[in-house]
């Protein structure tokens, strides 16, 4: 072979080995490169502001208590005034599916009135068949012990079936455990109206405070109670919702041939949201009304008229966040166990154990808490400031305070709570979800 064809031979495997060598070696960088540029694109949305926050186009701070849960609704409202962070957005949308069982859910962002701020919008997708199994809500309390409920529900054409098991020591005099069910329609017409028919079908537990103060053979102490409640929810204006109804409740005597009571009502709400924008702060005003109306013309064993109220106020300027909520509610008449009001749960009077306040709960309430947080990303530590009374129309009352920090974490919350009182401190935890 001459000489001229082994060079042409040589130069043509160099060249070979050239083009398949180069993409190869280029594959890296060219990876390396897409990588940088996908984090200097989270780095600058680092950089900026969230001004809102939407849920399929609309703010969330115009939504109702109907179309988001209150905790997931105040975590969206949370991000304003927060340094936009891409893991956060993804936690959230991932909640928001779970919590409103829906198909997908997506962040998207665009620029907002200011070059430093940006929009934040959830686009989401129906499913037009949905079946979840959820935890709602878990809290251990180290003196009222577990409570908890697990969620299963179907979404078909935009109505929602749920099934439930509870476990409560929490809420109420006594605790129940049992199931609950619960049929919600779609929004219809312009006004966004949604019936609901709740079932509820509960065992009680009692204290043995609130035996030694009642005893088993007064009828105030009910082994079971059952409930199936018909309501109507609707938005008459923008960030007011209000709801009607009605509530027949049964309860079976705790002790062998005594007579099964009713408490048949009906019901009326009203809630309120109004979010004011600044310059340097965001401002949340909420409030709600709460209406039980008992009366014998419905079959009632009881006649009682129970009302109660709460406000809200909530600013926040960067990281920090402040809130203050007011609670009051008056009972006019007798009401059965369950309809009393109750302080030293895990949000109200903190710290304080409800047995030691009254273990036959109260027929008036008055609540105030004060707390202020420092959040930092999904993370916030809080420290809080609760005081109340609790009383009896013929008792006097009497003011408790308690004091405590929290730290939470999405959804997870850890608290340590210390009743403020004279001779002894005895500190409370509780630790679980959404309570």
């Amino acid at each position: 072979m001459s000489p001229k064809v082994n060079l042409f031979l040589m130069r043509s495997l160099l060249l070979g080995s050239a083009l398949v060598c180069v993409p190869v070696c280029l594959t890296p960088l060219w990876a390396g490169q897409a990588l940088l540029r996908t984090a200097a694109e989270t780095n600058v949305n680092q950089r900026y502001l969230v001004e809102s926050v939407s849920l399929a186009g609309v703010e969330v701070a115009k939504l109702g208590n109907a179309a988001l849960p209150f905790p997931l609704r105040s975590r969206l409202f949370d991000l304003v005034g927060q340094q936009c962070d891409a893991a956060i957005l993804e936690d959230l949308a991932r909640e928001i599916r779970e919590q409103l069982h829906l198909g997908s859910v997506t962040q998207h962002l665009s620029r907002g009135s200011e070059p430093d701020r940006i929009r934040v919008n959830f686009d989401v997708v129906e499913r037009k068949l949905a079946f979840e199994i959820s935890l709602p809500r878990f809290l251990y309390h180290s003196q009222q012990h577990f409570s908890g409920e697990l969620d299963a529900s179907t979404r078909f054409h935009k109505n929602i079936l749920m099934f439930g098991l509870i476990s409560n020591g929490d809420d109420l005099t006594e605790r129940f455990t049992g199931m609950r069910a619960q049929f919600e329609s779609a929004g219809l017409g312009p006004k966004k109206v949604r019936v609901r028919v709740g079932f509820e079908d509960y065992h009680e537990q009692w204290a043995a405070q609130t035996l030694a103060a009642a005893g088993w053979d007064q009828p105030e102490i009910y082994r079971a109670r059952w409930n199936v409640a018909p309501s109507v929810e609707f938005t008459p204006v923008r960030s007011v919702t209000v709801s009607a109804g009605m509530s027949f409740q049964r309860m079976e005597a705790g002790v062998a041939g005594g007579q099964e009571r009713w408490a048949n009502a009906t019901t009326f709400g009203a809630a309120f949201g109004h979010k004011i924008e600044g310059d340097v702060a965001q401002q949340q005003i909420e409030g709600k009304y709460d209406l039980r109306l008992v009366s014998r013309v419905f079959g009632s064993t009881y006649a009682y008229a129970r009302h109660l109220i709460s406000l809200k106020y909530e600013v926040k300027s960067g990281r920090h966040r402040a809130a203050e909520v007011f609670t009051a509610g008056s009972i006019a008449g007798d009401a059965p166990m369950f309809d009393r009001f109750v302080l030293g749960t895990s949000s109200s009077l903190r710290g304080w154990n409800r047995y030691d306040i009254d273990p036959l709960g109260g027929s008036r309430v008055v609540h105030n808490e004060m707390s202020y947080a420092y959040r930092v990303g999904d993370k916030s530590v809080e420290g809080f400031y609760d005081c109340g009374t609790l009383w009896q129309s013929d008792r006097a009352a009497k003011l408790r305070h308690s004091a405590g920090v929290s730290f939470r974490q999405g959804v997870f919350v850890m608290t340590l709570a210390f009743p403020l009182r004279e001779g002894r401190v005895e500190p409370v935890l509780m630790a679980g979800m959404n309570y």
